[in-house]
């Protein structure tokens, strides 16, 4: 009984949430662009942040400390009556705070640069706090309006708007602070940031309006309430402590929760070098970063259909299995690349156009093996514990760079500097998490028709 059929709706009002939750991904993600964690990174070094591999690693990590919260979300949606409502006063604090965020770097009133920092990665953690209690009832909320058996190809067809998103947004910030700084040399960097950031946020803002008028399938007229749900699976429960650690008693669902701890610990634990070595170890302008990671979206927003299609054939696991190799490939080719032949580095962004199988899949797997009365406590615990995982080892790794970035190491006769031998440790481990993958049993779709009992 891992899925049963949302409640009734009609076919138009599905087919409109689908259209509306196109939308929303697509001008969130445009917003996403322009005020992205590059942004907080560059304000960090504005303020002269000491340290930079720990910075960074903070920056990057501190969202992922605040989402082990994102547990408390179940309880808090019950609380609030409306997982909609929920959702969206989340999203509408968490874009109060960002719209502060830059405002209060800018005006250079922190103190010491130690005492900023602090402040700006507290900031950027309530934030990304309140923007996940928003994503767990939208993942819930998603799962009920879009049937199983098209939910693949539906989150191909969001990833693609997305990614979309995401390119148009990050060009429009490069283009942008380029402009600015050819016609003004005076600006401040600063201000220029300031004003991607606060342009960002306006776009996240209009992309709450399709979640406003997208149907929830467990509201009735005029009883908006999931406690109020005659009959359904959230009015048979009350509120358990223990639901929060349920899924750790869920044999499939705990194999996902260590697959998903495995890739995200030593995906992060590279993050920090993969960040800081184009920049020093390679010289590579921000312009030129940001075309490659363009590329990288417009190569996602190609495939993202087809991998939602080949999981709703074939499976989410499958596709995921294809992909995941390929995806860890990608610190290979930094561990290739030398300020003389810097260009290897490209080959890792080619292949991380295979992360679109991953993001396609990898949420679609988990709303499979999620059973139906408890999906927002399934969900917050996956993101929860795999998201304390990659600030475990985005910090470590961040450490790890400033004490030994001028250090070298021997492995089996030959020498490699601290960056090398993180590249390659990244590829190794990352590609092991196959292993983990191939553990998980996904029910087949024609199984999950037949187990729909209801709660």
């Amino acid at each position: 009984m891992r899925d049963s059929p949302p409640p009734p709706l009609p076919v138009h009002r599905r087919r409109f949430g689908r259209r509306m939750a196109y939308q929303n991904g697509a001008v969130w993600a445009v917003g996403n662009g322009l005020a992205s964690s590059t942004l907080v990174i560059y304000l960090a070094l504005e303020l002269g942040a000491p340290g930079a591999g720990l910075a960074v690693s903070l920056i990057l990590a501190a969202p992922q400390i605040a989402g082990l919260l994102r547990l408390a979300a179940p309880r808090l949606i019950r609380w609030f009556g409306s997982r909609k409502r929920f959702c969206l006063a989340s999203y509408a604090l968490s874009l109060a705070v960002l719209a502060l965020l830059p405002a209060c770097v800018a005006t250079r009133s922190l103190g010491t640069p130690t005492v900023g920092l602090i402040v700006l990665v507290v900031a950027w953690c309530v934030y990304h706090l309140l923007e996940y209690l928003g994503t767990v009832a939208l993942w819930a909320w998603l799962g009920d309006l879009v049937p199983l058996r098209i939910r693949g190809r539906f989150l191909g067809r969001r990833e693609r708007w997305m990614v979309a998103g995401q390119a148009i947004g990050m060009l429009a910030a490069a283009l942008f602070t380029m402009a600015l700084r050819d016609t003004w040399p005076e600006v401040p960097n600063w201000l220029v940031y300031v004003i991607a950031a606060e342009v960002g946020v306006a776009c996240m803002a209009h992309s709450l309006l399709p979640l406003a008028v997208m149907p929830d399938p467990l509201a009735k007229r005029g009883q908006d309430s999931l406690a109020e749900r005659p009959g359904g699976c959230d009015a048979q429960k009350r509120p358990d402590p223990l639901s929060l650690v349920a899924p750790l008693a869920d044999k499939q669902f705990r194999r996902l929760i260590y697959f998903g701890c495995w890739f995200s610990f030593f995906n992060g634990v590279t993050q920090s070098v993969q960040y800081l070595y184009p920049a020093r170890g390679l010289a590579i302008s921000l312009g030129f970063m940001l075309v490659l990671k363009t590329g990288m979206r417009l190569g996602q927003l190609a495939i993202s259909p087809t991998m939602g299609r080949f999981a709703d054939r074939l499976g989410n696991r499958p596709v995921m299995l294809l992909s995941l190799p390929i995806v860890a490939s990608g610190p290979l080719f930094y561990f290739f690349s030398t300020p003389e032949e810097w260009y290897w580095m490209i080959g890792a962004w080619i292949v991380w156009i295979a992360y679109a199988g991953l993001n396609v899949c990898l949420p679609n797997l988990m709303l499979k093996l999620a059973p139906s009365a408890d999906k927002a406590a399934y969900i917050a615990s996956f993101y929860a514990i795999s998201g304390l995982c990659i600030a475990a080892s985005t910090v470590l790794g961040g450490m790890l760079f400033d004490w030994f970035q001028d250090a070298r190491f021997e492995l089996m006769g030959r020498q490699f500097d601290f960056h090398q031998y993180s590249f390659l440790f990244g590829w190794i481990t990352r590609t092991m998490g196959v292993l983990l993958l191939w553990l998980i049993l996904e029910p087949s779709v024609s199984r999950s028709r037949a187990n729909r009992t209801g709660c």
